[in-house]
């Protein structure tokens, strides 16, 4: 994918910068850096730069929607004046491999060059190896960011166990050595009612009065243990006695009453009680006894008995939410759904020759088990409807199990590679001319095939095998070299898609490994009645490496014929597993 395949007209580069967490203001260096490194790569490629950008607060790239500069850019890349999308890195885009690959399938649809501005970051994703070291850089980048997730998590709950706080200090207190104590700041209200930070001892007016933010906690939590006041009241009356609330930045305002909400719902970290939950996370309606709560005197900023006081009314002002029967469950994503084909279906879409007698199995929650059904309405000879989720997910891990090679096997195919690319290159001796007429054969077939489309003589299903089949057979050729290095390096990214399936699988929730599973697999086919993976087919650039992974286990067993004799399909055939 080059930026010259794009209408001659277009010139607008799409430019993102996002940085994780800004703290301070000297954080903005990374962001400024970023930009630097962009503008050049646009001055020297006469790009016109349109900015976005994601970083002000928490912009993770292990997500897309609390990053609306991303969301915004999405929705720029199909427009015709689009000619690429540039980054400082591939980490600033996405932290996840699965996210990465469906980016570059979009960017490849819309003819948009990715474009990476670091020094020496510059890939060609127009080639096969491009794509996949792409695909590694990605991987890399997950692994990264999960490391640093568990690190931060253990680090959390280590510190939280020895009662230290995490995050952010409730209003009206910091950190000393990782423990509250009550903030020595403050706020001066002037006699227009604006609020202004500063020190005690230096008003700067005369009729100014100073605030303590420790003591406005104080005062709300005395007022809500009192049980007269609302969280709405409370705030009027917190505002006319003159006390501020200090928002993420320091900056002092009057309170309203999430402020207030906000306050009594730390009531357990005001008395060194340091939880995992946030505060509004935990239901005050199923605390216990109060007598009963073990708060950590010694680590309490404010009396016990208030704090104990406080989380009675609490649960007596909170109400159970009544149970109408009816509930708004939180969205299941099945890993496999509409990726994963029915055996009898495709059996039949092969003997007859129709694409559109193909079925996909879609996720469905029968009598509290999830479970992958069979599409409604299609009769195609199989007893089973459907399947539990848990028995096909078994049955996947082990698919996965089974393509994922040690060093050692990794070498042998590496060896096998090279040793059928000299059989083929001997045998043929204008080799370079066949795979450039053979590339340029598949690229006319694509083009009538859309014609075909365009002109309804083949249906939609028809279209997208036929583009599938041939873009595979160009990624084949394009491939096609006896370079040990790069054979390698192939192999090994490929090696660790697989690898990284396996490894993140069971600690990733079920919207990563669908992403993960559409990443690495064009379809699986899946035997309803015998419960089992029958077939599968990887992505384009991910082949060559199912091949020799095939011809090695056949090489394995008993009747294998020896190196020597095997042939390489042309175009890749399938793997069916026995």
């Amino acid at each position: 994918m080059t930026a010259m395949s794009k209408h001659k007209n277009a010139n607008v580069a799409l430019c993102y910068i996002r940085q994780s967490q800004t703290r301070d203001e000297n954080d903005t260096n990374s962001p400024e850096r970023q930009r630097d490194n962009i503008l050049l790569v646009c001055k020297r490629n006469h790009w016109e730069p349109e900015w976005y950008t994601d970083a002000e607060g928490h912009k993770s790239g292990r997500e897309i929607k609390n990053r609306p500069g991303w969301l915004a850019l999405q929705a720029r890349l199909g427009d015709p004046d689009v000619v690429a999308l540039v980054a400082n890195d591939l980490s600033r885009l996405h932290r996840k491999g699965w996210r990465v690959g469906n980016m570059l399938e979009h960017l490849e649809k819309h003819n948009v060059a990715l474009v990476l501005a670091a020094p020496g970051r510059e890939v060609d994703t127009a080639t096969p190896t491009g794509k996949m070291f792409i695909q590694f850089t990605a991987m890399l980048d997950q692994y990264y960011a999960e490391d640093i997730s568990q690190r931060a998590k253990d680090s959390a709950e280590y510190r939280r166990r020895q009662g230290k706080a995490i995050g952010i200090p409730p209003y009206g207190t910091v950190k000393k050595d990782g423990f509250l104590i009550p903030s020595p700041e403050g706020a001066w209200q002037l006699p227009t009612g604006k609020f202004i930070s500063g020190t005690p001892d230096q008003s700067p007016e005369e009729a100014a009065i100073w605030r303590s933010y420790f003591d406005g906690v104080r005062r709300i939590l005395t007022l809500y243990a009192e049980n007269q006041l609302g969280i709405e009241r409370i705030a009027y009356q917190m505002n006319e006695e003159g006390f501020p609330f200090r928002d993420r930045n320091g900056v002092p305002r009057p309170m309203n009453g999430d402020d207030i909400r906000r306050i009594v719902g730390n009531w357990d970290k005001y008395g060194g009680i340091m939880t995992q939950a946030r505060s509004k996370d935990r239901k005050a309606y199923e605390m216990g006894d109060s007598e009963d709560i073990q708060f950590n005197e010694e680590r309490a900023v404010l009396p016990i008995d208030l704090l104990r006081k406080v989380a009675e009314v609490r649960k007596t002002r909170t109400v159970k939410p009544v149970d109408n029967g009816q509930k708004k469950e939180k969205i299941h994503f099945y890993p496999l759904s509409n990726i994963t084909y029915c055996a009898h279906c495709e059996r039949l879409a092969r003997e007859q020759d129709d694409p559109q007698l193909r079925s996909t199995l879609s996720g469905t929650k029968m009598n509290g088990i999830f479970r992958y059904r069979h599409k409604p309405g299609v009769k195609c000879g199989c007893t089973n409807r459907s399947v539990p989720e848990e028995d096909v997910l078994a049955d996947f891990e082990k698919l996965i199990k089974q393509l994922s090679v040690d060093e050692n096997t990794l070498n042998l195919m590496i060896e096998m590679a090279i040793q059928i690319d000299q059989n083929w290159n001997t045998s043929n001796d204008n080799f370079d001319q066949q795979r450039t007429e053979a590339i340029a054969l598949a690229k006319r077939k694509i083009n009538a095939a859309v014609n075909l489309y365009s002109d309804g003589v083949i249906d939609r299903e028809d279209y997208l095998s036929r583009r599938e089949q041939l873009e595979r057979e160009i990624a084949h050729w394009e491939a096609r070299n006896s370079d040990t290095q790069k054979l390698a390096l192939e192999f090994g990214m490929c090696m660790e898609a697989v690898r990284s399936i396996e490894t993140l699988w069971d600690s990733a929730d079920d919207e990563d490994k669908q992403g993960m599973v559409r990443n690495l697999f064009s379809y699986i086919v899946y035997d309803l009645d015998y419960r089992r993976i029958v077939d599968f087919r990887l992505k384009p650039w991910a082949d060559r490496f199912l091949i020799l992974r095939a011809e090695r286990h056949a090489e394995e067993s008993k009747d294998a014929p020896p190196i020597q004799e095997v042939k390489r399909p042309m175009p890749p055939t399938r793997l069916i597993l026995n």
